[in-house]
């Protein structure tokens, strides 16, 4: 009842043209409020710093083991190098005995001792050079030996047979230390043809012999 007295006594108030007027300029009003609160919006801001790494998850299983490849086909074989030429005798192919005491006995201007030397066979007397060397007061002498001292003649001088090495002196002689080289191929050829067989000490650097 209010409600109806309030239409009628707006309606009363004003007119109804004037009434629309009112309407289409408070919808056009609310339009412009709209856009306004619209246009007010604040700039994007700037991209925050980058937060802490996660912790890693946990560990995958070990997915499974592939099929293997074909075996590819083998390549064919490369061609033979050039033959090498025959190297020289080392010490591993050389026969040497260790230092040997040996005994000489006999009389006036002969007294004999023996090497035994099972390495000396028939076939090394035949086909190797084999030396003889003397440890004699601190030198070492390579027989044959012969020194005249005082008008008197010394010889020292070797006999070869298989299996042993006789060993001839012209005086008295107490033990001495002998010991034997056995070089297969008979005479000594490429870097072993310039050693001066003579001298013990090349003889032992050039074949590499333990004292």
């Amino acid at each position: 009842m209010n409600y109806l007295l309030v239409s009628v006594h707006f309606r009363h108030t004003f007119p109804m043209k004037t009434i629309s007027m009112i309407w289409l300029v408070t919808c056009r009003l609310l339009v412009i409020v709209c856009l306004l609160l619209a246009g007010c919006e604040g700039k994007e801001g700037p991209v925050g710093p980058a937060g802490p790494t996660g912790t890693a998850g946990p560990k995958g299983t070990t997915g499974p083991q592939g099929v293997s490849g074909v075996t590819g086909a083998t390549g064919s074989a490369g061609s033979a190098g050039p033959t090498g030429s025959q190297g020289i005798p080392g010490s591993a192919n050389v026969i040497y005995s260790p230092w040997t005491a040996v005994t000489f006995t006999g009389s006036g201007s002969t007294y004999l001792g023996n090497i035994t030397a099972p390495q000396l066979t028939q076939t090394a007397l035949d086909r190797a050079d084999i030396r003889v060397y003397w440890s004699e007061s601190g030198r070492v002498l390579s027989l044959p030996y012969a020194e005249v001292i005082g008008g008197t003649t010394y010889t020292v001088h070797q006999r070869l047979y298989a299996g042993r090495i006789e060993l001839k002196a012209s005086y008295a002689l107490s033990p001495q230390q002998m010991r034997y080289v056995i070089i297969p191929g008979g005479v000594p050829t490429g870097r072993l043809a310039s050693t001066n067989w003579n001298n013990y000490n090349e003889v032992k650097e050039a074949l590499n012999l333990p004292d």
